[in-house]
């Protein structure tokens, strides 16, 4: 861990450049441009995408999912992105940390809302990370630095993704064969644009109605932490954090506008839905949640026993799981993840006919939800009716064309539905979307040649075909 910490720490000097005399001056014009176009950012970060899944976990929790992919572009709404088109990742890992990558990829660790105490908190790392993508820190090193080329970086870029993986030493292997000397050389800049990142970032954490104390609140947290701990968090390790820093940042504020501070309910429901997945047993996990029943506050008693009815299910202890599931969708009718906390328990219990009842109302409340979505199709899948779940995955698909586990739902209704040019073209783009190119590839050349006799179908695969080629031999 220790390597992979160090290799985390490099990358992040990939995404610095040398600031101004006066940070807060604009900068006229962007020569990044010049040399590194954001169509370059934006291939290479979803390159390195690809090369990640394919090697670390990354969350499947459509409600998880939904929850992240909701605050990260609500704060994207008030930053400097014009146009924010964003590849968001939650790694299935309890270490608290976040990454951006060029191009935007934005990436959270579970364990940062394991230990962030409010959404607030968690927006300020958030809004940090996007400040990294909008002020476009990853060209302006490579603008700054005339002795690293676009293969020095992507070669970076592929070994953080084994580092991340967990092959530490692998990935510093891989640094060191890709310019240690020169990566050593962007040190000197990590601070003056983590800085930049943190004003940035509380600029839009204000803009978007939040604290912007919660940024150097959480700083100072991790900070104080790890006077006691025997190694510092990731999050620290990736985002070196000094008593003036956090200084710094509590200037900046004191003179921005603070709001009424609000507990959001969905941020408790979703740390309590991690932490009933992430404590170490099924026993474990029941007593936690039932110590905390007994909370005085609505919202915070909401949250434990919404974690002990998923410990339950977690447990197979389906009776339970529904009583207290059904008694919290009954006390609050209004709330969506109770019905879809009903729908989960329906589904892993093999009550299908249930569970799209519950999906179902939810999505007559709440048209398009990606959760119900999600879970709707399982239910079809796994009841046989393929034919029902394609009308809910092919919106999914156009929405979420980048997403593998919805290329996977899609294989599984085209193959069950008896269509198999179309599923194995789903298989590839899953396969694609993992880094398994070589697999990828040879599932569009089964679909190419099942699709003979369809002119119009196969003409779209070919062309498919020729862009994954071509991306595929771009990959690091």
């Amino acid at each position: 861990m220790k390597l992979l910490s160090r290799t985390l720490l490099l990358f992040c000097c990939l995404l610095t450049g040398p600031a101004s005399a006066n940070d807060d001056l604009p900068v006229l014009g962007d020569p990044t441009s010049a040399l590194m176009s954001a169509d370059q950012e934006y291939r290479l970060g979803r390159a390195w995408l690809r090369s990640l899944r394919g090697q670390t976990s990354i969350m499947n929790d459509p409600m998880v999912q939904e929850y992240v992919e909701s605050l990260v572009y609500r704060l994207a709404s008030y930053s400097d992105l014009k146009e924010p088109d964003l590849d968001i990742v939650v790694v299935n890992s309890r270490q608290i940390n976040a990454f951006a990558v060029p191009g935007g990829v934005i990436g959270l660790n579970a364990g940062l809302f394991l230990n962030a105490d409010s959404e607030d908190e968690v927006g300020g790392v958030v809004a940090h990370e996007i400040a990294h993508v909008s002020q476009r820190h990853f060209a302006r090193r490579y603008l700054d630095s005339k002795k690293v080329n676009t293969a020095v970086l992507a070669a970076m870029l592929a070994s953080l993704a084994v580092a991340i993986a967990g092959d530490g030493e692998a990935g510093m292997a891989g640094m060191a064969a890709t310019q240690a000397g020169a990566i050593q050389a962007q040190l000197a800049y990590s601070r003056q644009n983590e800085r930049e990142a943190d004003r940035v970032g509380m600029q839009t954490l204000a803009a978007a109605g939040m604290d912007p104390d919660a940024m150097p609140r959480f700083f100072e947290r991790m900070h104080d932490g790890q006077r006691f701990a025997g190694r510092p968090p990731e999050f620290l390790l990736t985002h070196p954090v000094t008593e003036s820093r956090i200084a710094d940042s509590r200037a900046r504020a004191r003179n921005l506008p603070s709001p009424r501070l609000n507990v959001s309910p969905h941020y408790l429901l979703m740390q309590a839905r991690l932490r009933a997945a992430f404590i170490q047993s099924d026993s474990q996990a029941i007593d936690y949640f039932r110590r905390y029943t007994n909370e005085h506050s609505a919202l915070a008693l909401q949250a434990a026993q919404y974690g002990l009815a998923l410990s339950y299910l977690r447990a197979n202890h389906y009776e339970q799981a529904r009583k207290l599931m059904q008694s919290l969708a009954d006390q609050h009718p209004d709330e969506l993840w109770f019905r879809l906390g009903l729908t989960e328990i329906a589904l892993d219990e093999g009550r299908y006919p249930e569970a799209i009842k519950q999906a179902r109302w939810v999505l007559d409340i709440a048209p398009g939800n990606y959760a119900a979505s999600v879970l709707l199709s399982r239910a079809y899948l796994r009841s046989n009716q393929p034919d029902n779940a394609l009308p809910i995955i092919k919106p999914l698909l156009a929405q979420r064309g980048t997403d593998p586990a919805i290329w996977e739902l899609a294989a599984d209704a085209y193959g069950n539905s008896g269509d198999r040019v179309r599923a194995l073209h789903a298989k590839a783009e899953s396969q694609f979307l993992r880094g398994n190119d070589s697999k990828a590839l040879q599932q569009m050349n089964y679909a190419l040649r099942d699709a003979r006799e369809d002119f119009a179908l196969y003409s779209k695969l070919n062309g498919r075909l020729k862009q994954m080629q071509t991306l595929s031999e771009e990959k690091f």
